[in-house]
Formats: structure tokens, C-alpha cells, sequence
């Protein structure tokens, strides 16, 4: 009982510095803000495509916060992979509407949902490094990332469950703090892209 009362103190202490570090690395000030560069919204179509990606964005930020309630309510790994999978489907439509707003990260975001192919083998450790820290990206400017995160953190996800569908405390924890991140990369995206 000790044991298990030190694994969840640990646990619940990692989630917390975890996610104020994410914080602060997950924002963009208003001026860094204003001085991306983004197509001009100038047709009827482009206009339609990013007010359902808004209403999209919107749906993932529900979807995710359903997500983290789930790892504490006790919900099987199954139902967690089913609700990490309709975040990626939602991150693709919202990416597909950076893609266009943000030319610049156009190769870069294409790159990053590739990684859906490989989630079935992809280890955690080169998911880390590959598409988390960009090690199989191309260079792009800073505002990329916080698009790419929408995709690669409930992939992270699937990858975790993958590896331990009993789901340990560790494990659970780890899947909070992933989607509990890419949280606070949602109002980033909202103001680059649909903005």
C-alpha cells in the first residue's frame, strides 16, 4: 500500500511539473502572433473551410477534455484509442486549414500526419524523438509546431496504449499530461489559423 500511495504522489507531482512546463513553452505572445505570415482568406470556399475547422477545433477541445476525464474515471484502453482516434481525425481537417493559412509549414504539417501510417510500429522513444522533438521533420518556423501537436499527441496516445493496454498509473498519467499539452496548444492554432 505504501508503494502504490508513493507511485500515485509521484505520479500526480510529475503531472503537475509537467504540465506547467507545457504551459509556458505552448504559448505565443500577441506580437509573435501578428508577425506570422498567412495567406489571405479571399474566397467563399477558404472562408467555409475555416469556419468548420473552427467548429472542428472547438469539437477537439471538447474530445480532448473528455479524453483526460477518461484516464481518471478508470476507462479500458480501448475506449481511450477510440477517443485519441477521433482527435487525429479532427486534427487532419484542422492541419489541412494550416496548411493553406500557414504556406510556410506546409511540407512540415504534411510530414507530421504521414506519421498515422507507422502508429502500429512506431516506438514510443522514436515517436518522441522523431515527431515530438521533429528529429524526422523538416525545418520550420516556430508557429508550426503548435498545429503539429493537435496530430502527434493523441497519436502519442495510441502509442501508449498500444504498449500497455492494462494501462498502469504511469501510463495514465502519462496520457494526461500528453493531451492535458496539447490542450493549451488549441488557442495558439485557433488564433494563427482561423484568424
Amino acid at each position: 500500500m505504501h508503494i502504490n500511495k508513493a507511485l500515485t504522489l509521484r505520479s500526480a507531482f510529475l503531472f503537475i511539473l509537467i504540465n506547467q512546463i507545457v504551459t509556458a513553452s505552448s504559448t505565443m505572445t500577441n506580437e509573435e502572433l501578428m508577425g506570422v505570415d498567412k495567406a489571405i482568406v479571399d474566397s467563399e470556399q477558404v472562408r467555409q473551410q475555416l469556419q468548420k475547422s473552427a467548429v472542428l477545433l472547438a469539437n477537439y477541445e471538447i474530445e480532448a477534455k473528455k479524453l483526460v476525464r477518461m484516464t481518471e474515471t478508470g476507462a479500458n484502453s480501448q475506449a481511450i484509442n477510440t477517443q485519441a482516434s477521433q482527435l487525429l481525425d479532427l486534427s487532419e481537417v484542422v492541419i489541412e486549414s494550416a496548411r493553406f493559412r500557414l504556406p510556410q509549414c506546409d511540407e512540415y504539417l504534411a510530414k507530421s500526419t504521414a506519421l498515422r501510417g507507422s502508429l502500429d510500429s512506431i516506438s514510443h522513444a522514436r515517436l518522441e524523438k522523431d515527431y515530438h522533438h521533429d528529429g524526422a521533420l523538416p525545418q520550420a518556423p516556430a508557429e508550426c509546431y503548435h498545429a503539429k501537436d493537435l496530430f502527434v499527441h493523441p497519436a502519442t496516445v495510441l502509442v501508449l496504449t498500444r504498449d500497455d493496454p492494462a494501462l498502469n498509473e504511469e501510463t495514465k498519467t502519462s496520457i494526461k499530461a500528453e493531451i492535458t499539452e496539447v490542450l493549451a496548444h488549441t488557442e495558439v492554432v485557433r488564433q494563427l489559423v482561423l484568424y
